[in-house]
């Protein structure tokens, strides 16, 4: 237990006293040895077959059991920790929901009756919204009973954002859940207070548009303080967050070293700051598991490239340095540099560089086919970036459509899916890839939906810069209306991109649900990037409170 004392001893610092520039030097001083995650997984593993008896033992006839079932994979989900038990939970929810139609017949509980269409849903089983018709009365309102029932009531409103373009019910829903949430939110209404402050997370981003690792941070906190809690599970999901913040740290470290380390890093702009961090925590939301650790180091990788490649595009370069670039990169060739010079010179050392450790890394596990798939799909993301930097120096107004079909693949949606993919292992197979490179609609929208947020988020400085590559400019001029009618409907058809992406991935049965896992893991990094501020570009917001919820508010075992 002595290398454990020293781990906590590691993060017990005062965050708010470092400047953000001053984060990654100190995450460089935290200490993790072998023995302390050898002694964390020795511990893991004592209470991981308790927690699977919960899943395997008792009957499967029994519909009250089965709901049990279905509440602890919730819990698991909810905690972080269903990763340890998928086979498990995929034989459970395919067998229950076999028998949906007995497992619901008589149930008239809010509270169960969402959690089992949020587990149903999320494990691609698509469970009828109508479920919900018993909660109204005659004249279809819904029951006032309903209305002290907090937690029936949030896991309600959890459910609603699994809604897809046909589920009505959920739709005329959200008004009636937000009515009755707000008010506990904003302390106008009583209730527990642990209750309180998960309501307040759910309303400002719901726990399936959030990523994996935040969720599970926030809801051991919420489930500590139940009272019926499950002490093996409340262990277990302590033991497993402390497990995978050694193998952050471990990451961290290993990106910073790295990136210092590059001749590059010396030749950058002033004002290019290292982003080891936001790329690290980009790299988090695809994947949190301990197994993707070198998956979360590749990916990180890509993004530090791609930002690296975007500013010196959009900001230090003129159209015909960005047309010898994407020359450059069209050949491929590392000995072949044209006409490069400078920053841009720069930037495609650095981008054959990382691809370079990608083929490596590739090469040893006889995957070099994805390397194909990894450079062919730069290189879209290198043209794409050419045509937006000329249309907006030359203030081209090409049509709404276009431009954000072309704006998707510009701002790297396919090239950082496609490693996200790689990332996986043998997981990604050759037909995965081949599904990307067909441009299913799941990933069409979601590259949309990319540009939509974040064009949102960069009007001002792009206008303001006279940069007029942007999907609200070219909304506003093409239909006439105000930059706030134009964020209106921005904001309609990112509801409505997630209701197709949930529709998308229930019809998708041909792909594995790991590798679906990660187009749903890509749309909710851009809700967590995007919702209040830029998170990415801002560290003072809420990059600083997701990093600190992550890594340094302590967990006590």
């Amino acid at each position: 237990m002595e290398a454990k004392r020293k781990v906590d001893h590691g993060i017990g610092f005062d965050f708010t006293k470092f400047t953000p520039s001053k984060w990654s030097d100190h995450f460089l001083t935290v200490t993790v040895t072998d023995s302390d995650l050898d002694a964390l997984a020795k511990e893991i593993e004592v209470l991981k077959p308790k927690v699977r008896d919960m899943l395997i033992l008792y009957s499967e006839d029994d519909g009250q059991v089965t709901k049990r079932k279905i509440l602890i994979i919730h819990f698991l989900v909810s905690l972080g920790l269903a990763y340890h038990f998928e086979n498990e939970i995929e034989h459970i929810v395919k067998v229950a929901f076999e028998k949906i139609a007995d497992l619901i017949a008589d149930e008239n509980d809010l509270y169960t009756i969402s959690i089992m269409f949020r587990v149903f849903r999320q494990y691609g089983h698509n469970m009828s919204s109508d479920v919900f018709r018993r909660f109204k009365e005659d004249d279809e309102k819904f029951k006032r009973y309903l209305i002290s029932d907090f937690k029936g009531m949030l896991s309600f409103y959890e459910a609603l954002h699994f809604r897809t373009t046909t589920d009505y019910i959920l739709d005329e829903s959200l008004s009636f859940t937000l009515s009755h949430l707000e008010p506990i939110a904003t302390g106008q209404l009583a209730c527990p207070g642990h209750i309180s402050r998960l309501i307040q997370k759910a309303l400002h981003i719901p726990q399936h548009m959030n990523i994996e690792a935040l969720v599970a941070r926030e809801y051991i906190s919420f489930y500590e303080q139940e009272e019926n809690h499950d002490e093996t599970l409340l262990k277990l999901a302590k033991l497993n967050f402390k497990f995978l913040q050694l193998h952050y740290f471990q990451e961290l470290k290993t990106i910073t070293l790295w990136w210092r380390g590059l001749d590059h890093t010396s030749k950058l702009p002033p004002n290019f700051r290292e982003r080891t961090i936001e790329t690290w925590l980009a790299a988090l939301m695809m994947y949190f598991e301990p197994q993707f650790s070198l998956g979360r180091i590749m990916s990180a990788k890509l993004y530090l490239a791609i930002t690296f490649l975007d500013d010196a595009c959009d900001t230090y370069a003129s159209i015909e340095e960005v047309m010898n670039l994407v020359d450059c990169i069209e050949r491929w060739d590392p000995d072949y540099m044209g006409k490069l010079q400078g920053h841009m010179k720069t930037a495609f050392k650095f981008v054959i560089s990382v691809y370079k450790e990608y083929a490596d890394i590739l090469r040893s596990q006889g995957r070099l086919f994805v390397l194909e798939e990894m450079i062919e799909e730069f290189k879209i993301l290198v043209r794409t970036n050419l045509q937006l930097v000329k249309w907006g120096r030359e203030d081209y107004m090409p049509s709404f459509d276009a431009y954000i079909e072309a704006g998707g693949a510009e701002i790297g949606s396919y090239a950082t899916i496609t490693c996200f993919i790689m990332g996986l292992g043998e997981i990604g197979e050759k037909r995965d890839f081949e599904w990307l490179r067909s441009r299913p609609k799941v990933v069409q929208v979601l590259a949309a939906k990319t540009r939509l947020m974040d064009d949102i988020t960069d009007y001002e400085e792009d206008i303001g810069k006279g940069y007029t590559a942007n999907a609200l400019n070219y909304y506003i001029k093409q239909h006439g209306v105000t930059k706030e009618e134009a964020i209106k409907e921005f904001h309609k058809m990112i509801k409505d991109i997630n209701k197709i992406v949930n529709e998308e991935c229930l019809k998708t049965t041909h792909i594995s649900r790991r590798v679906l896992k990660q187009i749903i893991n890509y749309g909710r990094s851009l809700d967590v990037l995007y919702t209040s501020d830029d998170v990415y570009n801002h560290r003072e917001g809420m990059f600083k409170e997701y990093i600190t919820t992550l890594l340094v508010d302590p967990i006590h075992l």
